[in-house]
């Protein structure tokens, strides 16, 4: 990990790349005086419910979810929740736009101040919470993928995830089939990619299990920055799910799961959160006549950085991730716990089972209002097959309060023998 770090580091050069902070100065209402600082991606909600980061409970002005201001330094977006008295910016009634420094943002009694600080220096250093960071300039790294990196001859592309593309590789010595991840070109002047492939690697550093996928080395040759790991030969999982009848559908999607909370188990022992749970990082391979799971792409930093670089898009709703996330990662990433895990793991099974998300959404797409408002789709309202003990797994699962959810992993694996065998 100091090798990487370090290689890292003699790559980054003083560029004029901005990065910095967002401040947020609350300058009239019930809140005055409070100062909300950001120097990553982030959501701020403000609103009466008891969800919100400025929660205005006693300002019947304000909705329920008035208005989300999304922030990725030095950008901040605000947009307005459909809320029943608007969201304006400079005193102009807005649905959604982007935020320059000194705009004031109001909505109800409250008004707030944008404070964009910009710092052009590209750095290496350790944030208050002890996590690495790396910023970084415009470099070199800027290049198409090249034949060879570090040993290994690429081949095909396989995949992608929350910091870049992976593909099939060999290693030139001995013939053997790895993975390697590649920071995306697209993505590479983005630092907070480069900080969530640090952090991956030291994180698979410290976990070995075989339901998780194993880390096998990291660097930089050629201008890349590379991680390599097993290489997994990967099925279309809801392909074969599809052509199974319901109740072995649901039985084998159990089973799969299980294995997943194995190796989660692990995970949580070692003080790690995953915080991207979902189908798609989760690998399934033919083996001995049967299904094996492995949990992948431990990408995803404090800042559930695969959401927040979509939400800049300046659709109206969310993609992807938020379909799997649990309410209280949603609202901050710093909420999040190992009963954040497993309330994905939950919607995982979910989507496993029913084809569909545990949220009701339109055209793929869910939006924040309905997470933090409504309650998932109850599964048998798509699978009416399910039985009482599936049904109250997933309530208890994918229950609002983490309180409500299984105590651990481990605990959640046993609840699913008896649904996993037949």
């Amino acid at each position: 990990m100091a090798t990487l770090l370090g290689l890292l580091a003699s790559k980054l050069k003083e560029s004029g790349m901005p990065s910095g902070s967002v401040v947020l100065e609350v300058l009239e209402g019930p809140a005055a005086g409070k100062v909300f600082t950001f120097r990553g991606i982030e959501t701020f909600l403000l609103g009466r419910s008891e969800n919100s980061h400025l929660c205005l409970d006693d300002d019947l002005v304000v909705s329920r979810n008035h208005l989300q201001i999304e922030i990725d330094p030095p950008r901040c977006f605000v947009r307005d929740l459909k809320s029943a008295n608007g969201t304006f910016v400079n005193g102009e009634r807005i649905v959604e736009r982007w935020l320059d420094n000194g705009d004031t943002i109001s909505g109800g009694r409250t008004f707030i101040r944008v404070r964009i600080e910009e710092t052009d220096k590209a750095s290496l250093g350790v944030t208050e919470t002890g996590d690495v960071f790396v910023s970084l300039g415009k470099t070199d790294l800027m290049q198409l993928p090249p034949a060879c990196v570090g040993g290994y001859e690429l081949q095909e592309q396989i995949g992608s995830g929350t910091t870049g593309v992976v593909y099939k590789a060999v290693q030139q010595e001995t013939g053997k089939i790895v993975a390697v991840k590649l920071i995306a070109p697209s993505m590479i002047t983005n630092d907070l990619i480069i900080n969530s492939m640090v952090r991956e690697a030291s994180v698979l550093c410290k976990l070995s299990h075989k339901r998780i996928v194993r880390f096998i080395d990291t660097g930089v040759a050629n201008g890349h920055v590379f991680l390599i790991m097993e290489y997994v030969a990967a099925i279309d999982l809801m392909a074969i799910l599809r052509g199974m009848t319901t109740s072995v559908r649901i039985r084998v999607a159990c089973g799969l799961i299980r294995q997943v909370l194995d190796g989660l188990s692990h995970v949580h022992e070692q003080g790690v959160i995953h915080r991207d749970i979902k189908p798609r990082n989760i690998l399934v391979s033919q083996q001995d006549g049967g299904l094996k799971a492995k949990l992948a792409d431990f990408g995803l930093a404090k800042c559930f950085a695969d959401a927040g670089l979509d939400r800049f898009s300046g659709e109206h709703e969310i993609k992807g991730t938020l379909s799997y996330m649990a309410p209280e990662q949603m609202r901050s990433s710093r909420d999040a716990t190992p009963q954040s895990d497993l309330f994905s793991v939950a919607a995982t099974l979910y989507t496993l089972i029913s084809d569909a998300p545990v949220y009701a959404c339109s055209n793929g797409r869910v939006s924040i209002d309905t997470i933090l408002s409504n309650g998932p789709t109850p599964i048998q309202q798509h699978v009416p097959q399910a039985t009482a003990q599936l049904i109250q797994f997933l309530n208890r699962g994918l229950a609002h309060d983490p309180s409500c959810r299984f105590g651990n992993a481990t605990k959640m694996r046993e609840s699913l023998v008896s649904l996993s065998e037949g």
